[in-house]
């Protein structure tokens, strides 16, 4: 959970002299002492950062309210064809990089076995995944190119295997996911713990996604859920 206390300090000095009383300078003999006794966790019941903790809190959080967008970061240019469900997913990049929304992608392979796999993907960590040259990335220059196909994999927030019956589920730094015994299969939104549902009845929480569904000739039938994470400035 981002913690947007920590962007009121400049330095972690300032942080921990956040946690000191007066007491504190009455009784301990020196300012270094009353730093220690906080760093000790002997203040708010012990949870305090330590220095690297706060660092990295305080980057999270000046990252989300001071987001930089680098150009060379979009794929959607590549997009050389029509196909609707490639150009839903372009017109959607520019957004889901910026944080603006958040989508995420639902899509059924039917493969040579005769069986099917089937996934939700998470656009946006998709898209740094590859940036980033994490694992499993997916060639989104390729995809727009339609030089490969977009699919679903054991990787993805949530993965079905209809041959094996093996369902595979993933929290990422955007989503929990959640098996609701009411609503069936929601996610929660890491930024503002809002409820995503993904089933096309009616659930107290449908007003916080926007369900889309695409054909494609490429893809067969791809649904989008977007979910507004901030309105744009």
């Amino acid at each position: 959970m981002t913690d947007f206390n920590v962007v009121k300090y400049h330095n972690y000095e300032d942080y921990l002299r956040s946690f000191a009383i007066v007491q504190d300078y009455r009784y301990l003999p020196c300012h270094r002492t009353v730093r220690t006794v906080t760093k000790l966790g002997y203040r708010d019941n012990g949870n305090v950062y330590n220095e690297e903790q706060f660092l990295m809190a305080k980057k999270q959080v000046e990252a989300l309210l001071h987001p930089s967008v680098v150009l060379h970061a979009y794929y959607s240019p590549y997009l050389k064809g029509d196909d609707a469900a490639l150009v839903a997913l372009a017109e959607r990049e520019a957004s889901n990089v910026q944080q603006e929304i958040s989508t995420i992608i639902f899509l059924e392979v039917h493969q040579k076995s005769g069986f099917a796999i089937s996934g939700y993907i998470d656009f946006e960590s998709s898209l740094r995944n590859f940036r980033l040259d994490g694992p499993n990335a997916v060639n989104w220059p390729a995809i727009f190119q339609e030089r490969k196909l977009l699919r679903p994999q054991p990787s993805d927030v949530v993965f079905y295997d209809w041959r094996s019956r093996k369902i595979f589920a993933n929290d990422n730094d955007n989503y929990t996911t959640v098996a609701h015994a009411e609503h069936g299969l929601l996610f929660i939104h890491k930024g503002d713990h809002k409820l995503i549902p993904v089933t096309n009845r009616r659930t107290p929480f449908n007003s916080n996604v926007k369900r889309t569904m695409i054909k494609s000739n490429l893809y067969g039938f791809m649904i989008l859920y977007d979910h507004t994470v901030r309105k744009k400035t």
